[in-house]
């Protein structure tokens, strides 16, 4: 079974042809010790999901941001956050969770690059109020589910998540589009982010990976974060580490040295001057 299965919801799995799970919430709180993962701690995803919720309220955590939710509200997850469930469960909904794989294979490349910047947690919000159609789809994505249809099962699902993503696309006010050209090259730059910022902090290497200016780097990323290119990279990295304090047992020396430090006294300083505590005091309060 794929590694992305070792999660909260291991013990359900995905669609073994295609990388696609809908789930009742109360099957993801059937936590027991022998369970890999505790849906109640903080644990990073490898997958997207949607989390609907049908009835009752919850506080969901998302990148230690919590969001309060009622009947009706969805949350949306995307691959490389960290999340943790409520400890006292009483509502009711369902988690939709597929895979990047699943994406690619099933879904058009129009819509894919609108699913794309729906999942922009840097852009957009992660939780919307209930849009048209939603239960609707969702009881055809149960139904598809319990069919056999062989071969174009995957491209049924798809297409009607494909559907449920895109209505909820419709929600998001944010006055940049997913055809913007700009839009195209700070999605570069948050690629090159993520994939570099261990080795550099500095904005102008970014500008340079680009092949802009930094002065046009820092138009580029205040247009879509109302933050320079140096305050964007700072954060995602602050952000890392407060990833790898919550959800592993790494030593802070080695989280400091993987987000780039040489020196571990320079990731204390940074570390406290972002959040006016240490390194282990947060991963205590996480516990």
């Amino acid at each position: 079974m794929n590694e992305l299965l070792h999660t909260q919801f291991e013990s359900v799995g995905f669609e073994k042809e295609f990388g696609f799970q809908l789930l009742k919430m109360e099957d993801v709180f059937s936590f027991t010790p022998s369970t890999k993962k505790n849906p109640f701690k903080p644990h990073r995803i490898n997958f997207f999901t949607v989390l609907l919720l049908v009835e009752g309220e919850m506080t969901h955590e998302v990148d230690f941001i919590k969001y309060k939710m009622t009947g009706g509200d969805c949350l949306f997850i995307s691959k490389g956050q960290i999340h943790k469930f409520d400890k006292s469960p009483t509502y009711k909904g369902y988690g939709l969770i597929f895979t990047e794989e699943f994406i690619i294979h099933h879904v058009s490349p129009s819509a894919y690059s609108k699913i794309n910047l729906l999942y922009n947690h840097h852009l957009n919000p992660s939780r919307f109020k209930d849009f048209g159609d939603r239960d609707i789809i969702v009881h055809s994505l149960k139904r598809e589910l319990s069919l056999e249809q062989g071969k174009i099962k995957a491209d049924v699902i798809a297409a009607l998540l494909t559907v449920l993503l895109l209505k909820a696309q419709l929600n998001i006010t944010n006055k940049l589009k997913s055809d913007n050209e700009q839009y195209d090259q700070f999605r570069q730059f948050q690629k090159f982010v993520a994939a570099k910022y261990m080795d550099t902090r500095a904005a102008k290497d970014y500008a340079i990976f680009l092949n802009i200016t930094y002065k046009q780097l820092n138009k580029l990323c205040t247009a879509f974060t109302e933050k320079t290119a140096k305050e964007y990279i700072s954060d995602y990295m602050m952000l890392e580490a407060k990833r790898q304090l919550a959800t592993t047992n790494l030593p802070v020396k080695q989280i400091a040295f993987a987000c780039g430090f040489k020196e571990v006294t320079n990731f204390l300083k940074f570390f406290k001057k972002n959040t006016d505590t240490t390194p282990m005091q947060f991963r205590k309060s996480r516990s």
